[in-house]
């Protein structure tokens, strides 16, 4: 029951989170781009991206509220900053990457010969949830810091898309991995994600809120 009452307070917060409605508009726009670009192959592996994207709304929703009178007096304030926005991106973070899966899996099955990139690429999929789940634990407090570490952890992944993006002897070694294996280790990396996700929540949910990740607020005040 007082996980039933923490959500209802959650979708409340999150509908007066600072202009919800362009958020979600924003957010259906790019599910619709992203979908595109995944069951099309444009730019290989950018659909993925932006549907991963996706999944950190509902809790960046969350986090723009936090600073609010509302939260700051309510019971549910320490769950809003740790245990809710963790669950949120477990729920929203594990359908995006179904998805991926079920995607990439209908395209290896068409083209075998695509069934190298298309593992690698779930594989990928599941550290950049990890990523974004982690930058999530602490972007409402500190925004600058995760972003730049965010921004510097996904150069690597990036490079490594462009190595198997060429049919080169490197290539085909990192792309030998079965489906199967990638699928488990991505869900492993993404379940991690959400782990240090919800220690990072509680290592820094008594401090404040973030200058730059409430602007939003900022400005509606």
């Amino acid at each position: 029951m007082k996980l039933i009452n923490s959500w209802r307070f959650a979708i409340k917060c999150m509908k007066l989170s600072y202009n919800v409605k362009m958020n979600v508009i924003c957010m259906g726009f790019l599910f619709l781009m992203a979908l595109v670009y995944e069951v099309f192959s444009v730019a290989e592996g950018m659909g993925a991206f932006l549907l991963l994207i996706i999944a950190i709304y509902p809790a960046q929703l969350i986090g723009t509220v936090c600073g609010s009178e509302l939260v700051l007096s309510s019971p549910y304030r320490k769950s809003l900053m740790t245990s809710l926005p963790v669950i949120l991106t477990l729920c929203s973070g594990m359908v995006v990457y179904l998805t991926i899966i079920c995607i990439e899996a209908i395209r290896a099955y068409v083209a075998p010969e695509t069934a190298g990139r298309t593992s690698c690429i779930i594989l990928f999929c599941g550290i950049i949830l990890m990523l974004l789940n982690m930058y999530v634990g602490l972007a409402c407090k500190y925004f600058v810091l995760p972003c730049i570490m965010l921004a510097v952890s996904l150069i690597p992944l990036r490079y490594m898309t462009d190595v198997i993006s060429r049919d080169t002897a490197l290539s085909q070694s990192i792309c030998n991995l079965p489906m199967p294996v990638s699928v488990l280790l991505g869900l492993c990396f993404a379940l991690t994600g959400n782990a240090v996700q919800y220690g990072l929540c509680l290592l820094v949910y008594k401090k404040p809120m973030s200058r730059f990740a409430m602007f939003g607020l900022r400005q509606r005040a």
